[in-house]
């Protein structure tokens, strides 16, 4: 069993983590708040057991390079802490029998013999090293499957099997093993008890903050700004799978008989027009969504869809509706730059581009003025995730009007968060298809969705921080939705 009784005052540890450090069965599971410092309690864990273990092997697989390098350094500082003696060697190349791969690990090597090996994720990576294995952040693994038939063979012979993670939707390895022990409602009956071969451990945000952890919950739920991601991260809630993004009753509740599919015959507007075009070629159509802002409420005036028709017919069709508008924005990733290009040469300050694979620059600067802030994960909010979020808050505050449509009622319903590896994604699945190998790449289709980013598009445009811009409107009403071969 792992000591912390001969710890140095420099190594405060909350009540949670001794818990688990001198957990000594062989497998255990932890389903916890992000933040907490349990990648620091199992890290020191290895340490311990590395000092007083001659040639023992502790590899853990992280979800990154960069959490891997994280890992292995926090065990460093460990060891200086504990006056220990090791070698710590960065970015090696890694091999297996097949040879070398982009891997690069972090090891650290100590007289006794014993070493402490960090790896990205993946099912080659799992299978090098015999040994104990930490699966960190497993949730967040891609491959999941895979990883956990390969880590299973290498502890075969009596070794130690780590799992700690936060939640990451109903999907994957970790939430199978969660569901089969009782873990994904909440904290269980019997906590940190052994349940079918495996010691449990749950500890929430409440839970972590009551013993000690300095995690301002209303920073972070101001910071963060959905209940979804805050329940997820920090009170260990996995999010369900399914759901429309826009459920039914928000989109019924936006309906209005004042909003408009087509450009009202000599209608003056009252407030600023702002456009959202959601770019197709050949399989999806190029959707654009024009709405009116009346005080803090934006009125569809139009929704038109393009099917088929070349990038240069498209602008020519959209050019007098983007006149009109103080902005639009246009997705200009990958085909979209085309219809970018061709309606900003006259257009040139009124249409923003937005790459839908791109970071979102507004939560960027978030995270730069809130940069002490714990609990948010690294790395940039995705576009599409901005978008989505932004306008799933803008019919929550009731400023959506839309007309009443099936086709577009559909689409808006269409989009599912869907928990990923790597995070959540936003998009339509039409169908997936599972590999036959565990844990093998699955092969995704997608149902149209265009009127949704033209939609979210739009409202993005609307509240973006713009200067004023002159607004040229056409002479006559066009109406396209009889424009034979191209609606």
């Amino acid at each position: 069993m792992a000591s912390v009784a001969a710890l140095p005052a420099a190594m405060p540890l909350r009540q949670y983590q001794v818990r688990w450090i001198q957990d000594d069965s062989r497998f255990k599971i932890a389903v916890k708040s992000a933040r907490i410092g349990f990648s620091f309690g199992t890290g020191l864990e290895a340490v311990l057991d590395c000092l007083h273990t001659p040639n023992a092997t502790w590899t853990v697989l992280s979800a990154s390079k960069a959490q891997s390098v994280e890992f292995i350094e926090t065990c460093h500082r460990h060891i200086e802490l504990m006056f220990g003696t090791a070698e710590l060697y960065r970015d090696e190349d890694w091999y297996d029998e097949l040879g070398k791969i982009e891997a690069i690990q972090q090891r650290i090597t100590f007289p006794d013999g014993s070493r402490l090996i960090a790896l990205p994720a993946n099912p080659r990576t799992a299978r090098g090293y015999p040994g104990n294995a930490i699966l960190d952040e497993f949730a967040h693994h891609e491959d999941s499957y895979a990883i956990w038939a390969a880590i299973t063979r290498q502890v075969a012979l009596g070794h130690k099997v780590r799992v700690l993670s936060t939640p990451n939707g109903e999907q994957g390895k970790f939430y199978d093993l969660c569901k089969e022990l009782g873990l994904t409602d909440g904290e269980p009956e019997h906590n940190f008890a052994v349940v079918k071969g495996w010691s449990i451990h749950w500890i929430d945000v409440n839970m972590a903050v009551a013993d000690g952890c300095p995690i301002d919950m209303q920073e972070m739920r101001d910071l963060i700004k959905d209940d979804d991601i805050v329940n997820q991260e920090f009170y260990c809630i996995f999010l369900k799978a399914g759901g429309s993004w826009l459920p039914l009753d928000l989109i019924q509740q936006a309906e209005d008989q004042g909003a408009t599919l087509e450009w009202p015959g000599g209608y003056s507007p009252r407030g600023s027009l702002f456009g959202g075009i959601d770019v197709g070629r050949i399989g999806d159509r190029t959707s654009f969504w024009l709405k009116e802002k009346i005080g803090d409420v934006l009125w569809t005036r139009m929704v038109l869809a393009l099917s088929k028709v070349p990038f240069q017919k498209q602008a020519e069709i959209l050019e007098p509706y983007v006149k009109m508008t103080l902005r639009t924005a246009i997705d200009s990733t990958g085909m979209g730059i085309a219809l970018y290009d061709l309606l900003n040469v006259n257009n040139s300050g009124r249409v923003m581009g937005v790459n839908f694979a791109g970071s979102s620059r507004v939560r960027d600067e978030q995270k730069k003025r809130h940069p002490a802030t714990s609990g948010v994960a690294d790395g940039s909010v995705r576009m599409k995730t901005d978008l989505a979020v932004k306008i799933k808050r803008s019919h929550e505050g009731l400023r959506e009007r839309i007309p009443y449509d099936l086709q577009i009622r559909a689409e808006l319903q269409a989009i599912k968060r869907i928990p990923t590896a790597t995070g959540v994604t936003f998009d339509a699945p039409r169908i997936e298809l599972e590999t036959g190998v565990a844990g093998g790449k699955k092969q995704k289709s997608y149902a149209h969705a265009d009127h949704f980013w033209a939609h979210a598009l739009a409202t993005y445009a609307a509240e973006s921080d713009v200067c004023a811009l002159g607004i040229q409107l056409p002479q006559t009403p066009t109406s396209y939705s009889r424009l034979g071969g191209y609606l």
